[in-house]
């Protein structure tokens, strides 16, 4: 029993360790057991019984609140809090071994700037051309400075156990806790404040938050952009302002800064399970990560780009209501790397498929893709949005697009301008049906009434599909020349609605012409991973082929004749239903990938070399 007794206090204790103002017993006992938290007196008593006597929890009975004795540091007034304000300049995106190259900060009391710390940092490696371009850091200027592990235990020591706070903090907390792990043996365990979320809380108002916009709408000055001791300086002036916010709504006590901070835009505080040493020993490899509650039982399935990345977002104030929910019973994370985040998403789609996760019916890991549908089996087809395909024979799918709003209303333009029919149902044109309000304001040729016959719609269906296919530039002329025309005659309504019109349909250009083709017309093979665990995937018409291990010539041989046999079966097969959840997947791989993230090799019939396939 006693034994039990220990577990559940470390549970409680590492709780109260992100949350320094407290909690009350009823939250703790929720914590525990499920639905006791509604009955106060029952959970006071369990809660009461756990902890009293034990010298690392105190009770204040004014408040009902129990918290950690380690806690009293934090429960200052906010003009007597220590704060460290650091801000890091780094040769990457990624935490690695001596990848800082300069810290700087300045220590606070309130908000007063008592004393600065300044060092340049000597890396393991080279200074990337970009990182000096940002920052004017040079390899020759740290070529004699100190390394990490020289610079690390002075920093420590200047920082002490202040709060520590940066902009962004989760990028600088990310780079000294892998430092820290790496020279100390054990992590950053400093309570952080994050200026760019407090911004979020402060100034709700406020469309741009980088550091400098932040500091340009409190008027500071920008000097020093870019450098560790000069964004320091800014951030620390912008907690000074925000601290004095604080405090007129009532927020006068660190812990309670603390706490406030840690709710984050849930509203409510985030319950975490999963110690930070787990998620910082996470991959930083494409994959998919398996999250399950204090049972084992699977909670939610996700896929990332980089698992600890990913995985770490979820664990900060910084989430919604769905997701704190989600986090609040994640006791386990197991991840699975794979060579490339196109294997991670079809990994993904086949676990979520296979054992129906409750968490991912009701939050969406991305934002939906769209895809404009054009149902060429139709006497007269019509431009539509849709999130799902379709194995109907005939229907051409362009796309993905990320984001519905802007896409909408071009995709409305480009049909009101060609005169398209946005109405839904097979039609039955007949001369004495009255068209609807869009065929007798003119921006629909009403087919339904034969006011067109089916050949000139023809024409005007084949004008919008060239133009999703990136041949703009007749239509776009058009509208440009319209425009001009209505402005010359001082018809000043029709040429603002026509350059609205073309605005619409020149986003919507751009952003098809990265596309350029419907999905069932994408034939290639990707090629993923590196050395041994090189993968090929093969898309014929679409439909994701086939995959295939490339470990061998004999495995590029074999794709090779796979090729052969079946690029003129595929084009000809109608589309299975079960082949699109796969089709999306690629598809959407193929719009958002990172330049340097598989190599593609287009396919205009069925030869292929298969040299090609093993050259990297």
């Amino acid at each position: 029993m006693g034994d039990s007794h220990a577990t559940v206090r470390e549970k409680l204790y590492e709780f109260l360790e992100f949350h320094p103002a407290g909690a009350r017993a009823s939250e703790l006992a929720g914590l525990l057991l499920r639905g006791v938290a509604a009955e106060d007196d029952l959970g006071s008593r369990i809660i009461s019984n756990l902890l009293a006597g034990d010298p690392n929890f105190a009770f204040d009975a004014s408040t009902g609140m129990w918290s950690l004795k380690s806690s009293d540091r934090y429960r200052v007034a906010l003009d007597e809090a220590p704060f460290t304000v650091v801000d890091l300049e780094t040769t990457g995106g990624r935490a690695g071994p001596g990848t800082i190259i300069e810290i700087g900060a300045y220590r606070m009391v309130g908000r007063r700037i008592e004393d600065s710390f300044s060092s340049l940092v000597r890396p393991h490696g080279a200074i990337p051309r970009f990182i000096t371009g940002l920052t004017s850091i040079t390899n020759e200027m740290v070529a004699s400075a100190p390394p990490i592990e020289t610079v690390l235990p002075s920093f420590r020591e200047f920082m002490g156990d202040s709060v520590m706070v940066a902009h962004n903090a989760t990028f600088d907390r990310g780079f000294l806790d892998f430092e820290f792990r790496r020279i100390f043996g054990i992590g950053l365990r400093n309570p952080v404040l994050c200026t760019l979320r407090m911004s979020r809380r402060f100034i709700p108002s406020l469309k741009r938050r980088r550091l400098d916009a932040i500091a340009e709408h409190f008027g500071l000055s920008l000097e020093g952009r870019h450098r560790g001791l000069g964004d320091a300086r800014m951030a620390a002036e912008i907690l000074s302002i925000f601290l004095e916010i604080a405090a007129k709504m009532g927020i006068t006590r660190l812990d309670r800064l603390l706490d406030d901070h840690g709710r984050g835009l849930s509203g409510r505080r985030l319950e975490r399970h999963v110690a930070p040493e787990t998620i910082a020993a996470l991959p930083h490899a494409p994959g998919v990560y398996l999250m399950r509650n204090s049972r084992g039982d699977l909670l939610y399935v996700g896929k990332a780009r980089r698992l600890r990345d990913r995985v770490g977002s979820y664990f900060t104030a910084a989430v919604n209501a769905k997701t704190a929910e989600l986090i609040s019973h994640v006791h386990q994370i197991e991840t699975r790397a794979t060579a490339s985040s196109l294997e991670a998403g079809l990994l993904e789609a086949q676990l979520i498929r296979q054992l129906k996760p409750p968490y991912n019916r009701m939050l969406k890991s991305a934002a939906p893709a769209y895809f404009i549908k054009l149902d060429m089996m139709d006497e007269f087809p019509r431009l539509a949005l849709t999130t799902k395909m379709t194995a109907r024979p005939g229907v051409m799918h362009l796309g993905p697009f990320i984001g519905r709003k802007s896409l909408d209303g071009s995709v409305r333009a480009l049909a009101r301008i060609l005169g398209l029919r946005t109405c839904t149902g097979k039609l039955h044109p007949d001369e004495d049906f009255s068209p609807c309000i869009y065929g007798q304001m003119g921006q629909c040729s009403a087919p339904c009434n034969a006011t067109i016959d089916e050949d000139a719609y023809g024409e005007r269906v084949r004008k919008a599909l060239s133009f999703l296919r990136g041949r703009s530039g007749p239509l776009l002329g058009d509208l440009a020349r319209a425009r001009d025309d209505a402005a010359k005659a001082l018809r000043y309504e029709e040429a603002a609605r026509t350059r609205r019109d073309l605005e619409a349909l020149a986003t919507l250009a751009r952003r098809a012409s990265r596309l350029s083709e419907v999905v069932t017309e994408n034939n290639l093979v990707i090629l993923t991973g590196e050395n041994c665990a090189r993968a090929a995937h093969v898309v014929l018409s679409g439909r994701l082929a086939i995959t295939r291990a490339l470990d061998s010539p004999d495995a590029a041989h074999e794709i090779v004749a796979f090729v052969a046999e079946n690029f003129d079966r595929y084009h000809a097969r109608p589309v299975a239903r079960g082949e699109l959840e796969a089709m999306t997947i690629v598809a959407r791989w193929l719009r958002e990938r990172a330049p340097d993230e598989g190599r593609l090799i287009y396919l205009s019939g069925p030869r292929l070399d298969p040299a090609s396939l093993l050259s990297s």
